[in-house]
């Protein structure tokens, strides 16, 4: 397999599961720890090593792997990989062309970096059709028959779930609890229920996020350290923050949109962290994912599924774990910028603006140059300026859309500042 992102947590837990399941690593790739990824290099003795900025290639200690440098020379590296799972786990925007050129390489995505599919799910799902519709094509051809089960239309929705979550695995934990509630209630007889019939909404959980027990008045002026201490997970800094403004579970929800072709996603806060997504069936029962917060259980059925099923476990839950349950409603006030998810969703390429303007203004936060109140409202006053731009659809057009949110980010933190 191949690791991107090697040096953050996802891609430190994924070279622990792979030791653990005997999978060869072919390659690492990583931005800017060039001492931890010289350790792996030691450990895992990679065909290939990439690194984003060649300013720290005199750093680098490759021992006998072929070196690779910057986004053109990464995705050269995957043309070169003979691996079939590449696992990205690059942070941000900077992840997305390499889960395309994942995609276009007709190899299986292992995806922690979810903006792949905020920014351009559109354009992942168009790459896995075109493969799809030729599998397909190829599938008829052999058989000269149809499945009179199913009309055309059921047929195409078919295909489209099912090729999508064939090329992508996702990892994150909501997403990868989505897919396998699905796996254990679709059976053969129920197929077609399941997909298609057989569930009316989808729901996401939320921890709320390390300011969850503040007071409104004590949001306005929390502090990046206040912000820092995440409840229940251990992530790195980005994430963390996009966990207290909801931001995350935006791009999450967009996420579930374009895996499992439904806009019927909601989200809870759940303070344990214990449920992570659960499903309501046609009956109205209830589905439901529950487990410790262990991101090596969804790593480890990305990486093997036979094994992951068969010799992986996490630590059980107890009848104690259990009161910890408790579900709240997401407070708008608490976060605002949760009252643009059904804009989001009926509009997904606002996901772009959203994602654009969101990594602007978390640097400046980062920096302690914004206070914390700024990160909801300059996304939302983005995303009220670019709601109305028509959607781009292809990857130069969805370059120029993200400078111009970018631009506009960039104005309102200006404005900000002048106050």
């Amino acid at each position: 397999m191949v690791i991107l992102g090697s040096t953050g947590s996802i891609g430190v837990n994924a070279q622990k599961v792979a030791r653990q399941f005997n999978v060869t690593i072919e390659a690492l790739a990583c931005g800017s720890n060039i001492t931890l990824l010289n350790k792996q290099i030691k450990e895992c003795n990679p065909k290939f090593v990439a690194i984003a900025d060649e300013r720290y290639l005199d750093m680098l200690q490759p021992q006998d792997s072929v070196v690779f440098v910057g986004e053109e020379g990464i995705c050269k590296m995957l043309e070169a990989c003979e691996s079939t799972k590449i696992l990205n786990a690059v942070v941000g925007y900077a992840g997305l062309s390499f889960s395309l050129k994942t995609i276009q390489l007709k190899k299986q995505l292992i995806l922690a970096n979810k903006e792949s599919l905020v920014i351009a799910g559109h354009l992942i799902k168009q790459n896995v059709m075109q493969y799809a519709k030729l599998m397909e094509s190829n599938m008829c051809k052999d058989s000269n028959t149809t499945n009179p089960h199913l009309n055309n239309n059921v047929s195409t929705i078919k295909m489209q779930r099912n090729f999508m979550l064939e090329h992508i695995f996702p990892i994150d934990s909501e997403h990868f609890s989505l897919w396998s509630l699905l796996a254990i209630l679709d059976t053969k007889e129920r197929l077609d229920a399941i997909y298609y019939k057989g569930f009316k909404n989808l729901y996401i959980t939320a921890s709320g996020g390390a300011l969850r027990d503040f007071s409104l008045d004590k949001i306005s002026h929390a502090t990046l350290n206040d912000v820092l201490k995440h409840p229940t997970w251990n992530m790195g800094q980005k994430i963390t923050i996009d966990s207290a403004t909801l931001v995350n579970k935006l791009y999450e929800i967009l996420e579930a949109y374009w895996l499992f072709d439904t806009k019927n996603i909601h989200a809870f806060i759940e303070r344990s962290s214990l449920v992570h997504a659960f499903i309501e069936s046609s009956n109205n029962a209830l589905h439901a994912s529950i487990s410790h917060a262990d991101m090596c259980l969804p790593i480890a059925y990305g990486i093997d599924r036979f094994q992951a099923q068969h010799t992986f476990c996490i630590t059980p839950l107890s009848v104690n774990d259990f009161a910890k349950i408790n579900f709240q409603e997401i407070d708008i006030k608490r976060y605002p910028l949760w009252a643009y998810k059904d804009l989001l969703l009926e509009n997904p390429h606002l996901g772009i603006a959203l994602n654009s303007s969101n990594e602007l203004v978390q640097m400046y936060f980062l920096q302690e140059k914004v206070p914390f109140y700024a990160l909801a409202e300059i996304n939302m006053q983005v995303l009220d300026k670019m709601k109305d731009i028509k959607s781009p659809n292809t990857l130069e057009s969805i370059l120029a859309y993200r400078q111009e949110a970018i631009a506009l980010s960039n104005f309102f933190i200006k404005s900000l500042k002048q106050r």
